[in-house]
This record gives structure tokens, C-alpha cells and sequence, in this order.
């Protein structure tokens, strides 16, 4: 039987081979492990030992949160002292103070700058200056009513046919010069400006009227910015307002009929320049400029209308065509005519007119209509008479000298009409 027991590995080992040098072995016998080498530098503490104690320590466990390979959560931050409470209690004070303080800065220039009486009228101001007439009228305290105006010793009937965009000039330079307070919620502001070409100042009267939304103060102007401009316009029935044609029939007051002199009432903004003129193929005024700046007071201006030339020209035609007209009757007094004659022999056949001279025409104003003065002109008579008192026959061929006046009408399409007065005497050459 063999012997099971294990082999003592010192015994093990192999022998070198009698005679062998050393070092060697046998063939076939194991191979010997080489002896540890010792490591270079100091001694180095096992893997996990505390370095310089030689002592192993733990390795770190493996995560455990949430399954294997996932880290552990944060542990739980200490409880506040009273101490950090009141250090974040004071920071959110302070953080509300400040930002109350900038709404407070915020809202007090806001009240100063916009919100103020000099910021209210200031808006109303720059709608004037955008020509912007809805808005400005829009404004508190703007717009009023004939009693209103009545109130405010207007004229109650005044037009408000100047309260729009096409009759509104420049405003530039819109600057304050003062805002008193007077008490009681008024206000007395006073703005400079430009008003087409023209410096100007307005003092205007404001009143609080309220609050909106919280700590925003509202105003209204105490009395209307608006003024009415009392205006005569002679020899027509209709004038300009800074480029914008206006009928003085859709501006009188109701029940009032055209006449060739007209006056008229007519709100306007203050501020503002108003240039009243008129222009038109048959007449023309020279302009009537006007700046208005005091709010609520009446300002006067005149449209003088005169004749143009073209209109001469049409009233000269027109005499012409009607005295050619008399010209063609062969009678001796022409039926309204200017000119005529009387003979004492009896005429035989028809008389014969011509225009000789014609009257060099010039137009005035009249009460009710323009007016053609006393001007000279000649016809020529032709015609055959007997002597009633020795019963020749003879042919009269003479010249008749006569004076015309007449009045002159233009209708709504600028159509003229002449109405000549009859000849009251005839005078033979």
C-alpha cells in the first residue's frame, strides 16, 4: 500500500545531483521558488493600516442608498438657533424696506413729474402740439356746454366748428415757468410755448378731482382752457381758419339768416394762433392773424373780403353781354336797360342799338351786395323819323350817353349776376 501521508516539503525540495555545482538539479525535479526580494525603502504599512500605526483599519463599505453603488443621503442640517431667526427676520426687513422705499420714490416722482397739475395740463398741451383735437377735448374740464359757457360769460352760442384737427396750427416749445398752489385742491399753472411762430405764456386754473388707483392723484381743469374768437366777416358768407374753409351759414346760430356782412362766435383751444383770411377765384382778404392765450375770455378778428381781379374781369363780362342784350331791342327805351332816348318826330320801322362805349367797370361794397358805381357809357341810335312838322324824312344816327350803375350777386357755385337799374334820362350827342 502507499503511504498517503503528506510529504514534508522540506524533504520535498530537490537535492542537487551528487557532483553537481550549486545551484543545479536533477532533470525532471521541481523547480524551487526564488526567495522573496526585500523591497526597496522604508517598510510600507499593509493595505488599510492608519499610516504610521501598522494597524489595519476598515475599508470603506460600499454604498448602500437606493440599492448597491449608490450614496448615502445628506444627513439632516442642524436645527436654527433663535439667533440665525432674528438675523433673517432683520434681512427680510430691511429687503421690504428698501423696495417700499423705491415703490414710494417711484410713485412720488411719478406724482411730481406726470401726475402733478403741470403734468395734467402738460397733457393737454401735448395733444395740442400732436394735433390731436378728440383727445385735448377729451381731457377733464375741456369741453363745455352753452350753459357752461354762459356761465363763464361766453357767448352761448358759439361754434364749435373750430375744435378739430384741420383748424389747429403749430405749438412748440411747450415749457413750465410755475405751478402754485392756491389751496382747496386748485392749482394756478403757467406754460410757455411757441404758437406758430409766436412766443406766448397761458395760465390756466386746475382743480383736484380725486385719486386713481392708490396714491395716483387725478385733475380737471377748474375753468375750460377753451376761448371763442368773436369774428366779422364782411362781403361774404364764408372765411378760412388756418387753411380750413368754413360757411358762415353752418356756423350762426340757428334761425339766423346769411347776410353780405356776417358775425360769428367760434370756440377755440388755448393755446393757439388763428389765421382768418379768405381766398377764393372772386374775392380775397388779407389775413387777420391772432394769438390766443388766455383761456376763457373773447378775442376779436375781421375777414374784409375784396374783388380780384378775375372777379372784375367776370362783372365786366357780364355787363357787357347784358348791355349787348339791350343792344338787340328796336325799341327806344330798351326794357332794363341803362341806356334809351326819346323822340319828339315819329319814328318810322324799328330802332337800331349799338354798343359805342362800353362802361369800364370797378365793384364796391355795398349794404347788401357788391355795388357797381355810377359808371359812363355810349350807344349809338339808329333810326328813321319824319318832321311832324313838315313831314321829312330823315335818318337819325346819333350817340346816347348814359350813366350805369347796378349790383352785383355771386351765387353758392360762384356764378355772377348783375341787376342794372334802368336809365332815368337819355342824353343825345
Amino acid at each position: 500500500m502507499s503511504n498517503d501521508r503528506p510529504t514534508d516539503p522540506a524533504s520535498a525540495a530537490p537535492t542537487p545531483a551528487p557532483g553537481a555545482p550549486a545551484g543545479s538539479y536533477a532533470a525532471g525535479a521541481p523547480i524551487p521558488p526564488r526567495p522573496a526580494m526585500p523591497p526597496a525603502g522604508p517598510p510600507q504599512p499593509p493595505y488599510g493600516s492608519a499610516p504610521g500605526s501598522g494597524t489595519p483599519v476598515s475599508a470603506p463599505s460600499a454604498p448602500q442608498f437606493g440599492g448597491p453603488g449608490l450614496a448615502q443621503p445628506a444627513p439632516a442640517a442642524a436645527p436654527r438657533t433663535p439667533a440665525s431667526r432674528r438675523r433673517t427676520v432683520i434681512a427680510l426687513i430691511v429687503v421690504s424696506a428698501l423696495l417700499l422705499g423705491a415703490v414710494g420714490a417711484t410713485i412720488g416722482a411719478l406724482n411730481r413729474d406726470v401726475y402733478s397739475a403741470a403734468g395734467f395740463v402738460r397733457t393737454y398741451l401735448g395733444h395740442l402740439a400732436a394735433r390731436d383735437a378728440a383727445a385735448a377735448l377729451a381731457v377733464p374740464g375741456v369741453a363745455v356746454s352753452a350753459k357752461q359757457l354762459a356761465a363763464d360769460e361766453l357767448p352761448a352760442d358759439a361754434s364749435d366748428a373750430l375744435l378739430r384737427r384741420a383748424a389747429l396750427g403749430t405749438l412748440t416749445d411747450i415749457e413750465l415757468v410755475s405751478d402754485t398752489d392756491r389751496g382747496n385742491g386748485r392749482h394756478e399753472v403757467r406754460y410757455s410755448y411757441n404758437a406758430g411762430g409766436v412766443f406766448g405764456e397761458s395760465t390756466f386754473d386746475v382743480e383736484s378731482a380725486g385719486t386713481r388707483f392708490p396714491l395716483i392723484p387725478a385733475w380737471r381743469f377748474h375753468t375750460s382752457p377753451l376761448s371763442v374768437v368773436n369774428l366779422t366777416v364782411e362781403h361774404s358768407t364764408s372765411f378760412r381758419a388756418n387753411g380750413f374753409d368754413v360757411d358762415t351759414r353752418q356756423v350762426a346760430p340757428k334761425g339766423e339768416k346769411p347776410a353780405f356782412n356776417n358775425v360769428v362766435n367760434l370756440q377755440v383751444f388755448t393755446p393757439g394762433r388763428y389765421t382768418f383770411d379768405h381766398e377764393s377765384d372772386l374775392l380775397t382778404a388779407s389775413p387777420d392773424k391772432l394769438l390766443v392765450e388766455k383761456p376763457a375770455a373773447v378775442d376779436e378778428a375781421t375777414v374784409t373780403t375784396t374783388p380780384t381781379d378775375a372777379f372784375v374781369d367776370a362783372v365786366q363780362k357780364a355787363v357787357d353781354d347784358q348791355l349787348d342784350a339791350c343792344a338787340e331791342q328796336t325799341v327806344l327805351l330798351p326794357t332794363g336797360c341803362p341806356f334809351g332816348t326819346t323822340i319828339d318826330d315819329r319814328v318810322q320801322g324799328d330802332a337800331a342799338w349799338s354798343m359805342t362805349e362800353y362802361p369800364e367797370i370797378e365793384i364796391e361794397a355795398g349794404e347788401d351786395a357788391w355795388s357797381i358805381p355810377s359808371t359812363p357809357g355810349t350807344a349809338q341810335i339808329e333810326v328813321t323819323v319824319q318832321s311832324l312838322f313838315d313831314g321829312s324824312v330823315k335818318q337819325l344816327d346819333d350817340d346816347v350817353d348814359f350813366d350805369m350803375v347796378g349790383s352785383v350777386f355771386v351765387t353758392g357755385d360762384q356764378k355772377v349776376t348783375v341787376v342794372t337799374e334802368p336809365a332815368p334820362t337819355s342824353r343825345r350827342n
